[in-house]
């Protein structure tokens, strides 16, 4: 699966699916549906093809978050192995490093931003031109103002997610510019966000 299929689904169904733990994966698969992409955050160097290939062939782009693989050390070889071997869809990451060097290899990058204070807001807006990543991912997802901000100057998508377990979470991010949410919630899950 392509990067331009993970934006179609996005546009479409705006909710992705954050897997924790291997559990969840039949589950996910039973609601894709009302999905975009699973972001899977689950698994090791030895079960992650597997779980990735699982969702794909089932027509769930996957988000890898390569930090939390166990095994995965995201060096050139790292960076290789994922993106020959594993193939996700995109991956995603909190490190600068891990970006710059995914992004030249090619592969479509979310970069994770916890909004812990302000000075991360600041940093993240004072150029904006300076995002290396694809898609930005605002963490947590109940700083609306902050989303709507970003979202005006962004030149690329924000989705948001932690602490939404509501579908009026859902509804204030998307009022405040989200393209899309992302939630470990499986209650979450089972909801048409496009009916909010």
């Amino acid at each position: 699966m392509n990067e331009n299929i993970l934006l179609e689904n996005l546009q479409k169904k705006k909710m992705v699916a954050a897997l924790k733990e291997p559990k969840y994966i039949e589950k996910v698969v039973k609601y894709k549906h009302n999905l975009g992409a699973a972001l899977l955050m689950t698994g090791t160097i030895l079960t992650v093809k597997r779980y990735v290939d699982f969702l794909q062939e089932n027509g769930l782009p996957v988000i890898l978050h390569v930090e939390r693989i166990g095994g995965l050390e995201m060096d050139k070889d790292g960076i290789d192995f994922v993106k020959k071997y594993v193939k996700p869809t995109a991956i995603v990451s909190t490190n600068q490093g891990i970006i710059k060097r995914a992004k030249k290899a090619g592969l479509f990058v979310v970069q994770r931003v916890f909004l812990i204070d302000t000075d991360v807001y600041l940093h993240l807006v004072q150029d904006p031109r300076n995002i290396q990543a694809d898609i930005i991912e605002i963490m947590p997802s109940r700083a609306p103002d902050f989303i709507e901000k970003l979202s005006k100057i962004s030149p690329v998508p924000i989705i948001t997610g932690g602490l939404l377990s509501l579908p009026e979470h859902a509804k204030s991010a998307f009022d405040h510019g989200a393209a899309a949410v992302s939630t470990s919630n499986p209650e979450m899950w089972k909801l048409d966000l496009n009916q909010l």
